[in-house]
């Protein structure tokens, strides 16, 4: 994964989102989060290795009502909410999250899904909402400083061809489609690590919808969208 500095405005509820970044990263963003009013939780992952001490933390994190459930409905429920916060907007922020994601991949990937609903909601009632997860910095690859980015360069191999039978597919999707990840919750990591760039232009939404004529770039592989038939 590439690491890419986030220039987020925490005002802007159309940037929502879920994004990896390094531990570095977090006091910037916290305190962006503290000049635009938004209700700040932090937690760390450090030693949290399944669903039960992650719903655990986050109950202390966002402090969710008495009568949490402690499931995935129940947080999905919550994330939507958060009145008690009073705030309006809001940042979360996970420390050592490669803890829980190298404990279990797949409740990893759960919470991804989660959050990014959430942000999803959020956005359409134009309250912003952001998650932030940090890993290692070794997690994000290091740029060759005479590499050009892919969104700049010029031809490159034969690109992969898309034959569309609908109207879009998300782009989490269409990488686990391509065979470039093995779930679309490895689909949205990929592309919160900003690795992905669509006609051009690095591309964060997860749930992004492409179309047929649409050109998605991804660590040199090149995806032509085309309408079947």
């Amino acid at each position: 994964m590439n690491h890419t500095p986030f220039q987020i405005d925490p005002t802007d509820a159309g940037g929502n989102g879920v994004f990896f970044v390094t531990a570095d990263d977090l006091p910037p963003l916290a305190e962006s989060a503290r000049k635009a009013g938004l209700a700040l939780a932090r937690l760390s992952l450090h030693g949290c290795h399944d669903k039960r001490e992650l719903l655990d933390r986050l109950a202390v994190a966002l402090r969710l009502p008495e009568d949490f459930g402690r499931n995935w409905d129940a947080l999905a429920d919550s994330l939507r909410d958060l009145a008690w916060l009073d705030a309006p907007g809001y940042l979360l922020q996970f420390e050592h999250a490669d803890d829980l994601q190298d404990a279990d991949e797949e409740e990893f990937s759960t919470l991804l899904d989660i959050l990014d609903e959430a942000a999803a909601s959020w956005s359409d009632e134009d309250v912003p909402f952001f998650a932030f997860l940090a890993l290692p910095a070794d997690a994000f690859a290091e740029e060759d400083d005479d590499a050009t980015p892919a969104a700049a360069a010029g031809p490159a191999a034969q690109p992969l061809v898309f034959h569309l039978d609908r109207d879009h597919v998300e782009l989490n999707q269409l990488l686990k489609l391509m065979g470039l990840c093995d779930s679309g919750g490895a689909g949205k990591a990929m592309v919160a690590s900003g690795a992905v760039a669509v006609n051009g232009r690095q591309e964060l939404r997860k749930t992004c919808k492409i179309h047929a004529g649409d050109r998605v770039e991804v660590d040199g592989v090149v995806i032509q969208v085309r309408a079947a038939g």
